[in-house]
């Protein structure tokens, strides 16, 4: 299957891979987007006939270049230009897609990008100034002036990143990546953990510091992702973070170098060491192997 016949089959099925909330969300900010560049686009014109009138009306030979506009800017006044119109309606194409991306990363926990989206729906901008062409430049930003984005372009090219996965499959699997990540060395293909019973040992995964006459851990920003990892193995949600876990991902240090997870049934502890070690104890041996398969990746 060529890539054109993958978007075609992607666009048939782009409304039947989103709820209805999804697409209740996207046709509001679709409609708001284009009777803002309708908006605007009337804006633009009735601006251009008030300079035409007024520039009929007081421009004369030798006169101050500017003087048309003595009627229509104040000092207090709106600032308008249709320069300035027309940029922003060249900036809503890229509004649309931004709030579309976010919409879908934030509800199903994946990481489209809007850039790479932006650059796959728009025109594409002509080469540096070095090489400026006025009237290939012209007639770029025409184009971008004219041209409306349709939602469901936007979803289109969502799924296309998604590779296949539905929204929750893309999401754990972006998930366990970056557990994946935090857990071994990549460069070397080698995991940096080990099993013993139900408990998984990292090796380098935290520091210690003395602060001001008391020692103070913090846990590496690779362990970080594993927590979430592990989060989202005791809870099954992206977004719900149990007692005891917001401490560890946050900012500051911990006065502790162990964390008991009193209301978790499948994680019970993590110890830190010295040296970087990391203790992760589970309830069960059982428990710990089924975390270290769907998320870090068997050892082989």
């Amino acid at each position: 299957m060529n890539l054109l016949e993958k978007f075609e089959k992607v666009a048939v099925e782009a409304d039947n891979r989103i709820t209805p909330a999804d697409k209740a969300f996207c046709e509001k900010h679709q409609k708001a987007y284009e009777t803002a560049i309708q908006s605007f686009q009337e804006l633009a014109f009735f601006w251009e006939d008030m300079e035409r009138q007024q520039k009929e009306l007081l421009d004369e030979p030798g006169s101050d270049q500017a003087a048309y506009l003595r009627y229509l800017v104040s000092r207090g006044g709106p600032s308008i230009k249709t320069e300035e119109i027309n940029s922003h309606i060249e900036s809503l194409h890229r509004t649309l897609i931004g709030n579309i991306v976010h919409h879908f990363n934030s509800v199903y926990n994946v990481s489209a990008s809007s850039s790479e989206i932006a650059a796959n729906l728009l025109p594409s901008e002509p080469g540096h100034y070095r090489n400026y062409d006025e009237q290939e430049d012209k007639a770029f930003h025409e184009q971008l002036r004219s041209i409306t984005i349709r939602y469901q372009d936007v979803v289109d090219q969502i799924i296309l990143f998604l590779g296949g996965r539905s929204f929750a499959e893309q999401a754990f699997y972006e998930l366990t990546e970056k557990c994946h990540q935090g857990a071994w060395n990549l460069s070397r293909k080698q995991a940096e953990y080990e099993q013993k019973k139900n408990i998984i040992r990292f090796t380098d995964q935290c520091n210690f510091e003395n602060w001001r006459s008391y020692g103070q851990w913090e846990v590496s920003d690779s362990m970080k992702k594993i927590l979430r990892g592990l989060a989202h193995y005791e809870t099954g949600t992206y977004d719900l973070y149990p007692y005891g876990f917001s401490e560890l991902l946050g900012y500051g240090r911990l006065n502790s170098s162990e964390c008991e997870f009193s209301t978790c049934e499948k994680v019970k502890s993590l110890k830190l060491f010295k040296n970087g070690r990391v203790d992760m104890k589970f309830a069960t041996e059982e428990l710990a192997s089924k975390f270290a398969e769907d998320y870090l990746g068997l050892v082989p």
